[in-house]
């Protein structure tokens, strides 16, 4: 028997809370398999981005370990090329991963005909942002580690220290968050859950 209108934002928020832990649980444990096409491509665009500077973006467990080919030798940055002797950095990919947890939350709390399709659908519009996500991370710890160096490469397009900054700032702690809500309200815009909120906001 359905509930009456006013309890389904009471019901809403109780299945959110209540899956919250076992979808963290799981994407805590599937979190380096969910990251692994990410890594790819993020290898793929800084190494082609910035040949001189970026040698390859790794997996390791969960994060992404980004190798240079500069290495540096009494206080001096001096190309390499020895493959494994560049300086390294490590990004933790959870940060902006973070929103696939928080998604499924959302998306199996609200009432809907077709769970798992919808869900691909909404994995798939979350996922470019969290590559996005992990690339401004790496040009951030590019910029910091190697300043005017990385920033000044002759006939590479490399983007500002502001816009890197607000990049870095929006894919840690705005989007992982927003993003999510964003999603689920698209596909949930049909749901009594959604028109009775619109309703009380539009009376």
């Amino acid at each position: 028997m359905p509930l009456p209108e006013r309890h389904h934002l009471r019901q809403f928020l109780l299945f959110v809370f209540v899956l919250l832990i076992p979808c963290f649980a799981l994407w805590s444990f599937l979190s380096a398999a969910l990251v692994t096409p990410v890594i790819g491509l993020a290898n793929l665009i800084l190494s082609n981005w910035f040949p001189d500077i970026v040698n390859v973006v790794y997996q390791q467990g969960a994060d992404a370990m980004l190798m240079t080919r500069l290495d540096e030798i009494n206080g001096q940055l001096v190309p390499t090329d020895v493959t494994d002797a560049g300086l390294g950095f490590k990004a933790n990919t959870r940060i902006v991963s973070y929103s696939i947890p928080f998604y499924a939350a959302l998306h199996f709390a609200t009432e809907k005909k077709d769970y798992l399709a919808n869900f691909f659908w909404g994995l798939l519009a979350i996922y470019p942002f969290i590559l996005l996500g992990l690339i401004s991370i790496c040009l951030k710890d590019l910029m910091a580690g190697f300043g005017t160096i990385f920033l000044d490469q002759p006939g590479v397009p490399v983007p500002g220290p502001g816009l890197i900054g607000i990049s870095y700032q929006l894919s840690v702690l705005i989007v992982p968050t927003l993003l999510p809500v964003a999603v689920w309200a698209w596909q949930s815009r049909d749901t009594p859950l959604l028109r009775g909120l619109l309703e009380a906001l539009n009376p």
